[in-house]
């Protein structure tokens, strides 16, 4: 499933393509304002230079193609040339209903699957067991199961089906 902010930025670049520039400048980050937006391109600034044109002009003609855009509830151009985008909470509400419905909430499969060895305390028996040995045993588990659940074949402290010796590292190192 792609990214909101890659669909974003599809939007965008093809506003930008629509206005007569060169898509290339269409590249959306988060907001480094977020009282202002969620959402910023700050392509026209760049943009000033190769078209010789003033960045709010360039900013005006984006913001233009991209008004009628149903995905964006607030799409603004600010001077000196920042595009400042709100996406629309309907956008928002299908993208999330999408996630639900996808096979593991949209997550891809990794581009490389990784063997991921986790080893992590546990309590020592010799001492009495109290709640903070549960601290680490908790962290512990949790990335590997985040790991697995990524997509990578995770070795950890507490599988019972693996055996966590130095032959068995080596096996799987050169696998």
């Amino acid at each position: 499933m792609k990214r909101i902010l890659d669909i974003i930025e599809e939007q965008v670049r093809a506003a930008f393509s629509e206005a007569g520039y060169d898509a290339s400048y269409g590249k959306v980050s988060i907001s480094d304002r977020p009282d202002l937006c969620q959402y910023q391109c700050n392509g026209a600034m760049a943009a000033a230079r190769e078209y010789h044109k003033a960045p709010f002009m360039i900013a005006d003609d984006v913001v233009g193609a991209l008004c009628a855009n149903v995905m964006f509830d607030k799409v603004v151009s600010v001077k000196p040339g920042f595009i400042n985008i709100t996406v629309s909470p309907s956008f928002l509400s299908e993208y999330v209903n999408e996630m639900r419905t996808a096979d593991k909430f949209g997550l891809n499969p990794p581009e490389n699957v990784q063997k991921i060895v986790i080893d992590y305390g546990g309590p020592n028996v010799a001492k009495p067991l109290h709640v903070g040995h549960l601290r680490a045993a908790v962290i512990g588990e949790s990335v590997k199961r985040i790991a697995r659940f990524a997509g990578h074949d995770v070795i950890g402290i507490g599988d019972f089906r693996s055996d966590l010796s130095l032959q068995s590292l080596a096996d799987a190192n050169r696998n």
